[in-house]
């Protein structure tokens, strides 16, 4: 109940004042959640699919493309807006630093839980699609929560370390989105694994993110287990998340004084 009062009652206020701020003012509110990453993934699958002829060799057809190149695309959006909108949470909230009582970790979290709805939203939207068509959703589908308690894990503890980065490294921003950019094109998000070159696997292995995109193809497209990819996963995630805590903690307060 304490740790309720103090983590949760702030963090459900400013993501429901995320959202309104967002969406309030929008036609479509809460309705760009869906319709947002719909645009991108018609542009995507429109580019890798009728342009550049991509096939995923798991599913034949433009349906199979678009499943999995949403189920990759889905966490490292989420991933990505948590990172970028967690550099600038405390820059953004100055006022709410202010206040001795207010949890300074909370203010990081904001964008990741943001995000995490509306990956959900988004994962819902893919097993209706898989189902449309003829996927057979296995029992694996059960292990989606705990992914999704990972992969939040991870953005969690990148999001915390970055928030007080950027605090002193003002430049950060810039090189955050070029990094997260080129994060995407090296993992197998919109092309399959089969198409990385030999020589360049080591990359795929070191790859949290390619290891995050496996877990998810495996419970929700291709019916089998992902504990292959969680053995490395897990440890890697946790060991983030409470680096990036530890980290915040030990310098929060000096990023108060150049605020």
């Amino acid at each position: 109940m304490i740790l309720m009062h103090r983590f949760g009652y702030p963090l459900l206020s400013l993501v429901r004042r995320d959202f309104r701020v967002r969406y309030a003012p929008t036609i479509l509110g809460l309705g760009w959640t869906v319709v947002q990453p719909l645009i991108f993934l018609l542009i995507y699958t429109f580019v890798f699919s009728a342009i550049l002829k991509v096939k995923f060799q798991s599913l034949d057809g433009p349906g199979g493309f678009v499943l999995y190149l949403l189920s990759g695309y889905l966490p490292y959006m989420a991933l990505s807006e948590g990172i970028q909108r967690g550099s600038t949470s405390l820059t953004e909230n100055r006022n709410l630093l202010d206040k001795v009582i207010f949890p300074a970790e909370v203010l990081p979290v904001v964008g990741t839980a943001s995000a995490a709805v509306t990956e959900i939203i988004g994962i819902l939207l893919l097993v209706i699609l898989a189902v449309f068509y003829g996927i057979h959703l296995s029992a694996w589908i059960v292990l989606m929560p705990f992914l999704l308690l990972i992969r939040i894990g991870l953005t969690l503890g990148l999001a915390w370390i970055v928030s007080v980065l950027n605090v002193f490294l003002s430049d950060l921003g810039q090189f955050l989105g070029l990094l997260l950019m080129a994060w995407m094109f090296l993992t197998p998000i919109f092309y399959p694994v089969e198409a990385v070159p030999n020589g360049l696997v080591w990359i795929l292995k070191l790859n949290p993110l390619h290891h995050m995109i496996a877990c998810y193809r495996a419970v929700l497209l291709e019916a089998r287990s992902p504990l292959m990819e969680l053995l490395g996963l897990i440890p890697f995630s946790f060991a983030v998340f409470f680096s990036g805590l530890w980290f915040f903690r030990r310098t929060i307060e000096r990023a108060k004084d150049f605020l």
